[in-house]
């Protein structure tokens, strides 16, 4: 029913026509997708910007209808990557992808070793008298946290300060090295099995280091929720424990996680330009 309606608006309406046919042409395997710098994006700028003219549009950027951009694409290696937690003498190794996978928004350091501690939600609202980080010590450790925050927060002022330049400004401030966050599964959009899989995929930044959020930070990991009690052994606290009181909207506790993780980071760069297209009216 929907295609027939559909195809009854393309026949009625010339708009819908022309509408239809940049659809067509956008979504053609032709243009494999239109990854950002690759050969079909520069096909499909090139068609936006045929359009721009047509339409009467003054070209607006600073080669024409285009300003180019460059990125710095960052790829793991997880064969030459590693995660392990020493604890008490012992060494535990933890499995890339099960246990936990690094993120890539930044670069990180090819090896190091650091303490961790749990921060609660990691969260510091000015507006509402709200410090996760109030009297912890974090210098040279990684700050362990669970993504959301208190109902007490407005939803736009939580988003806010959970943004990656907001949240790590406090907490480079107060001398830790990276993060850990890990997610209620309750809330999660995509469980963790399906969630993994997309740690091997590249990830694209801006080649300008100073447009880069959280340049400083040393690594970024991605906790498995269902395995979070190998890092809270010996602590007195649970996974379980942290889920039931975030639930029930109940202050979270912080501490530190005994031991240390040692982290080894093996990351393929390399660099691709692409384009906005830009009309002025």
């Amino acid at each position: 029913m929907k295609t027939l309606v559909l195809l009854s608006l393309l026949a009625a309406s010339p708009e819908a026509t022309r509408w239809w046919s940049h659809v067509e042409y956008m979504a053609d395997d032709k243009l494999e997708g239109r990854n950002t710098g690759s050969a079909g994006h520069r096909q499909a700028c090139e068609y936006t910007a045929q359009e721009f003219e047509r339409a009467g549009l003054k070209p607006g950027g600073a080669q024409g209808y285009f300003q180019n951009a460059k990125f710095t694409v960052r790829q793991i290696d997880e064969s030459k990557s590693s995660l392990v937690l020493q604890r008490d003498g012992q060494s535990t190794p933890l499995t890339l992808g099960q246990d936990g996978y690094f993120g890539l928004r930044t670069q990180p350091a090819p090896s190091l070793k650091a303490k961790m501690i749990f921060v609660g939600y990691g969260l510091v609202v000015p507006e509402h008298q709200w410090d996760d980080l109030k009297g912890l010590d974090l210098k040279g450790k990684i700050a362990v946290f669970l993504t959301g925050g208190p109902k007490s927060i407005p939803a736009a002022l939580k988003s806010h300060y959970q943004s990656v330049p907001e949240r790590w400004k406090v907490l480079e401030a107060a001398g830790a090295v990276g993060i850990a966050t890990f997610q209620n599964p309750k809330n999660a959009d995509i469980p963790w099995d399906r969630a993994t899989l997309a740690r091997l995929a590249p990830a694209m930044v801006l080649a300008d280091p100073k447009l880069q959020d959280a340049r400083t930070q040393k690594i970024s990991l991605t906790l498995n929720p269902a395995h979070l009690d190998k890092f809270f052994a010996g602590t007195g606290h649970t996974a379980e424990e942290i889920f039931k009181l975030a639930d029930a909207d109940q202050p979270l506790p912080k501490f530190d996680l005994p031991g240390a993780i040692v982290a080894k980071a093996a990351v393929r760069r390399s660099n691709v330009e692409s384009q906005n297209v830009i009309g002025l009216l």
